[in-house]
Formats: C-alpha cells, sequence, structure tokens
C-alpha cells in the first residue's frame, strides 16, 4: 500500500557544481514522500541557475523550445544540496547529487544565463 505523507521542511542547503568555465547552482524546491510497505519512497524537485565565470562570446541564440543542441560537460561537485525534512514522525536527510551535466554553447536564457541542464539522483537516510 502506499502513503502520501505530509512533508515538513526543516532546513535547505544549495548545491554547487563547477563545470567548464560555469558555476552551477541547484536546490531542493520541493520533496515528496510516501511509505510504501515497510519503507519510503522520497522524491524531490530542483531549481538550476547558472552564472558564466568569465564574459562569454555573443550569444547565438535563446534557449527556448526545442532544438537547442545540449552537449556533456565535464564537471566536479563542489557542494552537494541537501534538504532536512520531517514526515511520518522520522526526520528524513536528503541528499541531491548530479550525474550528468549539459550545456548548450553559445546560448543564453531570456536573462543572459547559460544554458545548462542537470540528471540528479536522490538518496536519504531517516533518523528517529
Amino acid at each position: 500500500m502506499v502513503t502520501p505523507l505530509e512533508v515538513e521542511v526543516l532546513e535547505e542547503q544549495t548545491g554547487e557544481v563547477e563545470a567548464e568555465g560555469l558555476l552551477i547552482t541547484y536546490r531542493v524546491v520541493g520533496v515528496k514522500i510516501a511509505k510504501v510497505g515497510e519503507g519510503y519512497a522520497v522524491s524531490v524537485a530542483t531549481e538550476v541557475a547558472a552564472r558564466f565565470r568569465e564574459a562569454p562570446s555573443p550569444p547565438v541564440g535563446v534557449c527556448m523550445g526545442g532544438g537547442v543542441p545540449y552537449r556533456p560537460i565535464r564537471f566536479r561537485v563542489v557542494k552537494l544540496a541537501r534538504a532536512v525534512v520531517k514526515a511520518d514522525g522520522r526526520v528524513f536527510d536528503v541528499y541531491v547529487e548530479p550525474l550528468a551535466v549539459m550545456a548548450a554553447e553559445g546560448f543564453v536564457t531570456p536573462l543572459g544565463e547559460p544554458c545548462v541542464a542537470i540528471s540528479t539522483a536522490v538518496g536519504w537516510i531517516t533518523r528517529g
């Protein structure tokens, strides 16, 4: 039986990634937890922002809609994103780690930020 639980966010920590001239930050903006049998299933929503470390070359386009060529880029995790939440009388430490980072070279968002996407994995431990 799957039972959705009410979740209370106690603490958040923004994650940081360095990738080929970019500084990427990502944070947990939503956590959902469900009781599944004797265990739990946890899912998160993240928000990603990026900025250039140096002045970029003039953009070739805006990354809105389809057809923007993203490519995988090398990256280094500086700090994992983390959220501490409470559900079902327990405290969950939820960690989000990037597995892949992609960028659309030469493209920017309408706000002038680099176009990036990250793929993440979620892990958690429970207390109490």
